[in-house]
Formats: C-alpha cells, sequence, structure tokens
C-alpha cells in the first residue's frame, strides 16, 4: 500500500505541474509529467528498506553494498582507490587518450628514461612542445627525472599522442603514489578532454565558416 501511495502522489504532482507550467500540457519546464511518470513507474521498492520499527517512521533508507561508495555531497562515486596498484614487476599501469590518439603507460621507479613506441621521447617527437607535454605531471609533483615511463601509442597525430600519454602518467603516477592526486586533480590532468574536430558541413567551407556572401 506504503509503494502505490507513492506512486499515486508522483503522478498527482506530475498533474498539477503540467497544468501549472503549462496550461495543461503534457510537461515542460523544470519536471515534465512524462518525467516523473516514468519515474512513478521505475520506482524499485526492493531498493529501499522501510523501517518498521516504529509507526511513526515514514523515512525510507537505501540498502546494499553499492551504496557504501557513494559521495552524496558530490552525487557521484568515486573511483579512486587511495592504495598503491603497483604490478608485480614494479610497475603503475594506466592509459590517456586525447582526440584520436590512445596512449598506454607503465611507470616505475628510475632514472627519467622514456621510451614512446620503442623510440626515445626526443626521437619519436621532434617539437618541443610535444616533448614538454610528457612531463608536466612529473613538473607539478616534483618528481622529474625519478621515473621510468615506457609509453605505447597509437592513433592521431602527434599533438592528440603527446596529451593521450600526459594524462596516461599522471594517471600512473597517481596508481603509484595515490598522494600526487590532490595535485594532479584540480590541474584536470586526470580528465579526458572530450573535444573533438566538429565535422564539415555542406554548403560551408568548414564546419562553421561560410563562403562570402555578396548581395549582387
Amino acid at each position: 500500500r506504503r509503494i502505490m501511495a507513492v506512486r499515486a502522489a508522483a503522478m498527482a504532482v506530475a498533474r498539477a505541474m503540467g497544468r501549472r507550467m503549462r496550461g495543461g500540457g503534457r510537461g515542460g519546464g523544470i519536471c515534465s509529467v512524462f518525467q516523473v511518470r516514468m519515474f512513478a513507474k521505475s520506482f524499485n521498492p526492493n531498493r529501499v528498506d522501510w523501517d518498521v520499527t516504529s509507526e511513526e517512521s515514514d523515512e525510507g533508507k537505501f540498502e546494499g553494498l553499492w551504496a557504501e561508495d557513494i559521495d552524496l555531497q558530490k552525487g557521484r562515486i568515486d573511483r579512486y582507490s587511495p592504495e598503491p596498484q603497483i604490478d608485480e614487476d614494479g610497475y603503475a599501469r594506466a592509459r590517456g587518450k586525447r582526440k584520436a590518439a590512445m596512449a598506454h603507460v607503465a611507470l616505475r621507479k628510475g632514472n627519467g628514461e622514456m621510451e614512446v613506441n620503442g623510440m626515445l621521447h626526443t626521437e619519436y617527437f621532434f617539437d618541443y612542445k610535444h616533448r614538454h607535454a610528457m612531463v608536466v605531471p612529473f613538473e607539478v609533483t616534483g618528481t622529474l627525472g625519478e621515473f621510468d615511463i615506457v609509453a605505447t601509442v597509437q592513433g592521431g597525430g602527434h599533438t592528440g599522442q603527446s596529451e593521450a600519454i600526459r594524462q596516461a602518467v599522471a594517471k600512473a603516477l597517481q596508481k603509484y603514489e595515490p598522494k600526487y592526486r590532490r595535485v594532479l586533480k584540480p590541474l584536470k590532468l586526470l580528465s579526458t578532454d572530450v573535444r573533438r574536430v566538429e565535422p564539415k558541413k555542406w554548403g560551408r567551407t568548414k564546419a562553421r565558416k561560410a563562403w562570402q556572401w555578396v548581395k549582387r
């Protein structure tokens, strides 16, 4: 009965909000009738454990281990592990992406040797800005020259590949020493840049640029 009452209340709120916000329409604005109706239909009573020890308690609580990792303040699941993740060979492994490039990096303690696709990074990247992009995570954490990396990258050009390696190196550093996260995270070195090249449109010279317009 209580579940049916929750669904009936949700439907009543949906109908009232729909009439109030769009003059009797099916929905709109902050919350539509369709959205609340779908919520009412998708309500899963098995995920809510009602406290029936007291007749005055109507507050539900979530049950299950899946709810332990949820940060209610941020509204997301934080998959960050506070423990180092190092394999039996002493490597911390991670991958990074940028545009069409995908990089896999293995990082361990060393003297600063960096290898990209079987070549030294100075031979693989001839542009200084691409070489510098790889070592940015080491610079901000103060570990320049303390780690060796072996990177495998494919797809894209040198700009995308160097930035994909940068993200992979930052993630590998976090796995090797979790305390570096507080330095890398605010600089967005652990976040994937989802920007992509916008496709060209027909009738235009590029994605947005149009031909010069002449009236006569």
